[in-house]
Order: C-alpha cells, then sequence, then structure tokens
C-alpha cells in the first residue's frame, strides 16, 4: 500500500518534531552527579598534588642521605679495618692465651710427676699426644717400684687410667735392671675428691 502525505510542508516538519518521545531533564537530576564527579576530580587532584610533593620529598631525603653516605665512607671503611684488626688481635691474643696456659699446665705436669717417681726410679722418655694420653719409658731395680710408682700415679689428681704394658729385665753396665713402658691418662685439671 501506497501512502501520500498532503499536509504543507510546515505541518510535515512539526509533526515530525513531535513525533519522538520527549525528554524532560530537571535541572536537580543533573547537578548532583556533575557535583559528585566534581568532588571526585578534586579529591583525586589532592591526592595527585599530595602524592607527587611526598614523592619529591622522599627523593630529597634519599639524595641527602647519599651524599652524607659518600661524606662518611673512608669513615665507615676505617671503623671495618680497625673492627677486622681488632678481631686478629683477638685472635692472637687467644693463641698466646693459651700457649700461656699450655706452658704453665706442662710445667705443673711436669712436677706432678717427678712428686710421683720414687727413689731408684729412672723415667728415660716421656711422651703426651693429642688426647691427653702420656706415654712413661723408665728404668728401675726392681718389679716393687715399678708397681709402687704405678700406685703413686693413681693416687695422682693428675693422672689416671695407668697401665703397664712392658716391664723386661735386662742390663745396663753389668747391673741388672727392670725396664718399663706405660701409659696413662693426663686430666687438665685435677679432679675433686
Amino acid at each position: 500500500m501506497i501512502r501520500i502525505n498532503l499536509l504543507p510542508r510546515e505541518e510535515k516538519a512539526r509533526r515530525r518534531k513531535s513525533s519522538g518521545p520527549k525528554l524532560q531533564v530537571n535541572p536537580g537530576e543533573v547537578a548532583m552527579p556533575a557535583a559528585i564527579l566534581g568532588i571526585a576530580v578534586l579529591l583525586i587532584a589532592v591526592m595527585v598534588f599530595h602524592q607527587s610533593g611526598r614523592a619529591a620529598s622522599l627523593q630529597k631525603s634519599i639524595a641527602l642521605v647519599e651524599a652524607q653516605s659518600r661524606e662518611l665512607a673512608p669513615q665507615i671503611e676505617r671503623v671495618n679495618q680497625l673492627a677486622r684488626e681488632r678481631a686478629e688481635l683477638d685472635l692472637r691474643l687467644g693463641i698466646i692465651a693459651k700457649l700461656q696456659q699450655g706452658r704453665t699446665q706442662s710445667v705443673a705436669l711436669m712436677d706432678e710427676l717427678a712428686k710421683c717417681v720414687p727413689d731408684h726410679l729412672w723415667l728415660t722418655n716421656a711422651t703426651q699426644d693429642g688426647s691427653g694420653r702420656l706415654s712413661l719409658d723408665g728404668m728401675t731395680f726392681s718389679n716393687l717400684v715399678v708397681s709402687d710408682f704405678m700406685s703413686r700415679l693413681e693416687r695422682s689428681p693428675s693422672f689416671g687410667d695407668v697401665q703397664l704394658s712392658v716391664a723386661e729385665r735386662g742390663q745396663i753396665e753389668g747391673k741388672e735392671v727392670v725396664r718399663f713402658h706405660m701409659t696413662c691418662q693426663v686430666h687438665s685439671e685435677p679432679e675433686a675428691n
């Protein structure tokens, strides 16, 4: 079907304008979202400004600390060097103290060993190993003197675990002697009774 519009042109234009849906906007409805949007934009701008100011302040602080660090670098290196030298000196002093203690221990050990040696017994060799075991070689005229020596060592607070490994007869310059070899454990500190 064919439609023919016989209305004058002005009427056609008026009908076209009035035929679409009319949109009515209340000024209060537009103002509220615009105000919220404006406040949000303002808050974001304030936050950006605040953060950029804070970042600039932190950059200045970092630059200041780096400058101070560069100025103090020689002093820091000197302090580190002194700390290394002190550690080295402490190590040396520790070694000296250990040697000093060992020196007095050896003297005390030999003194105690001399107190335990009975008359008519001669030690020909005394050797201490790293584990604190003392090997003793010597000679005397009788097995009874060897037994007396072993008893004295056992009673001493400096020695323990005395073991006789060899006791044999021999001759020196035409005289009969008993050669012996024994071991004992050395106690670094005298045992408490």
